[in-house]
């Protein structure tokens, strides 16, 4: 087994998201929150156990995990003779609005996992980063957690065989595409050709798969990509980190950031510095 616990500053409560604690390979005890707790990610990785949130009892074993909604009552425990697990606590201004409004989870439940490794490497990149020197630690695993939450929003469902990701597996190579090439005018007709599907369809596909429109997608990676700028080149002008961002109007840029982040682009470097 191995766990960190993150010792919270107040410069960490102004991050979107923030770790407070994480498991490796966890002898996972029986645990009763009758008022609950922070935002979690237990993802059963052997053995079987159950869930009580919300009047409802969950299954979970292997290929599964849940995800537990801040403040809401909860009860999980072993049913087979151990039940092994990595998780996450973290918390931030950002998780609830993502969850909700983003992914479209309405609050704590039991999820089916499409690609079980991927986000058990998202948790053992924040063991890592907790464990290591690394100069902005608190940043760098903020980062990674909103990646996991994308990851879930991505790769689980709460039906089995029902991920966005298997429905429609030809949105990978789109992901890889917007990825690389953010920074650039991506248009619809491109997309759709990556994709192999019309525009019309591809719309109707990436809302079905995300629950967001493609250009809030789009967004939301430059965004995210615009906040690493913004730190590795504290004397850049905001209007050429909006362009290295893709976005070419950088009133337009301030604006998204600070609809999606809370705070403008110069409050988020003066934070962080």
């Amino acid at each position: 087994m191995k766990r960190y616990m993150s010792v919270i500053t107040e410069s960490d409560r102004e991050l979107p998201y923030y770790l407070v604690d994480a498991g490796h390979q966890w002898n996972q005890e029986h645990i009763v929150r009758p008022n609950g707790y922070l935002y979690q990610w237990i993802q059963c990785v052997q053995g079987e156990g159950e869930l009580i949130t919300g009047g409802k009892t969950c299954r979970l074993k292997e290929g599964s995990g849940m995800l537990l909604f801040k403040g809401e009552p909860h009860e999980y425990y072993a049913i087979s003779s151990t039940w092994i697990t990595d998780w996450i606590v973290f918390d931030g201004r950002q998780v609830g609005p993502f969850l909700q409004q983003t992914a479209g989870i309405p609050g704590s439940c039991a999820l089916y996992v499409s690609r079980p490794d991927i986000l058990l490497t998202r948790v053992q990149q924040l063991l890592d980063i907790g464990h290591s020197d690394a100069a902005l630690k608190s940043l760098k695993s903020s980062a990674v957690i909103y990646s996991l939450l994308t990851d879930i929003m991505q790769h689980t469902s709460v039906h089995p065989n029902n991920s966005p990701t298997n429905l429609n597996y030809k949105l990978k190579p789109l992901f890889q595409y917007i990825d690389h090439n953010y920074g650039k005018p991506l248009t619809l007709d491109a997309m759709a050709g990556i994709a192999g599907m019309t525009p019309q369809h591809l719309c109707t596909v990436f809302k079905k798969t995300t629950n967001i429109r493609i250009f809030q997608y789009i967004n939301s990676v430059r965004i995210q990509k615009s906040k690493e700028l913004l730190l590795q080149h504290p004397h850049m002008q905001v209007k050429e980190i909006a362009l290295l961002s893709g976005f070419e109007d950088a009133n337009y840029f301030c604006s998204v950031f600070k609809k999606q982040e809370q705070i403008s682009p110069n409050q988020f470097r003066k934070i962080h510095h």
